[in-house]
């Protein structure tokens, strides 16, 4: 576990991270890096790493969340089921990097028949050297429930992280559907976001989790029909037939936050070729750009969603938000070739 005079652990699921003195915070969120450290895997596996050093080198973060499905222990694809010499081979990664990383587990890092539970990987990823995660509660669903308190260079409450485990499978099996972040988590979250904004009743909090809401694709759906007040941040929806991998189970994690107050943008992974980010409701709905050459047939010859996300956080807890591809890229908001270089970001 990483520690250092600028963070620190205050108890089991809740962490303080001091911010520069003289700059904003920089965060960079990877997700889907489809890791196999597997006979089959090796070329993809140099890919994706090669990937996260370029985006690393290019954004120079002081704080990497990883926002799911960082290994994949699917026999197939990667030519192991071993996902705790996987874990183990991810945080050497990681820890080489010598940057402070927030793991959040994804639906296929647990994959059916892998080696480790998700108790095991946890404890694997909170043996990192420069990781920072905790389990959570064990009294509520899900592993990787934690917060991580943002204060400024004067030790004050700016922002909160929010690391929500998005579950996996809704009877914990590929076929019975994509599971959803449950309701004593959500109770817990907001529980703590209001005891926090009782230290700054102008709290900005941003959260991550791996699976989108139903609100993406709500939002989504309502700025095609040209409805004003989904604002379009960046970023197209790539996925065949508008996919977005959504639970079919109820989640009123959007609609508690909104009545909450204190979050005011979101970001997940999962859908690979997604890169959309929208604001709706006042809170931003962003999917990150992935890594994976290995879990999708066909991906590693793909290159316009491939790419990280970039998050400046403020000494007043403002935000700004803003792609970061590896290569140039095709936007369905924008006729032709383009780069994000020049894009405005979402800002908060």
């Amino acid at each position: 576990m990483y520690s250092n005079e600028n963070i620190c652990i205050d108890d089991d699921n809740v962490f303080s991270l001091v911010m520069p003195t003289d700059r904003p915070l920089k965060i960079l969120q990877l997700t889907d890096l489809h890791l196999g450290f597997g006979l089959i895997s090796k070329k993809a596996d140099t890919l994706a790493m090669n990937a996260v050093k370029v985006l690393v080198k290019k954004t120079s973060p002081d704080l990497i969340v990883l926002t799911g499905d960082s290994i994949f222990p699917f026999i197939p694809k990667s030519g192991t089921r071993n996902n705790m010499k996987q874990a183990e081979k991810l945080v050497a990664f990681f820890d080489g990097l010598k940057i402070p990383y927030a793991y959040l587990f994804g639906n296929h890092d647990i994959e059916m028949g892998s080696k480790g539970n998700k108790e095991q990987i946890a404890d694997i990823i909170c043996g990192g050297n420069y990781s920072i995660f905790s389990k959570g509660d064990a009294n509520i669903f899900g592993v990787g429930n934690y917060l991580i308190k943002v204060l400024n260079f004067k030790k004050e409450l700016v922002s909160a992280l929010v690391m929500l485990d998005s579950n996996m499978y809704g009877n914990g099996w590929f076929f019975s559907g994509f599971d959803c972040i449950h309701s004593d988590q959500i109770d817990w979250c907001m529980h703590n976001l209001s005891k926090l904004k009782e230290q700054n009743s102008k709290l900005k909090a941003l959260a991550f989790f791996h699976m989108p809401l139903a609100e993406y694709k709500i939002a989504y759906e309502k700025m095609k029909l040209g409805d004003k007040t989904v604002t379009y941040n960046f970023g197209s929806i790539g996925e065949e037939n508008d996919y977005l991998g959504i639970s079919k189970n109820k989640c009123d994690f959007f609609e508690k936050a909104l009545e909450n107050g204190v979050i005011k943008a979101m970001f997940c992974g999962h859908d690979h070729y997604n890169t959309l980010s929208l604001t709706y409701k006042g809170i931003m709905l962003s999917y990150g750009m992935s890594i994976d050459y290995l879990g999708y047939r066909g991906i590693e010859k793909r290159y316009t969603q491939r790419g990280g996300t970039t998050i400046t956080l403020n000494q007043d807890g403002s935000f700004c938000v803003a792609p970061v591809p590896l290569t140039r890229v095709v936007s369905g908001r924008v006729r032709g070739q383009k780069s994000y270089d020049n894009v405005t970001a979402g800002k908060g």
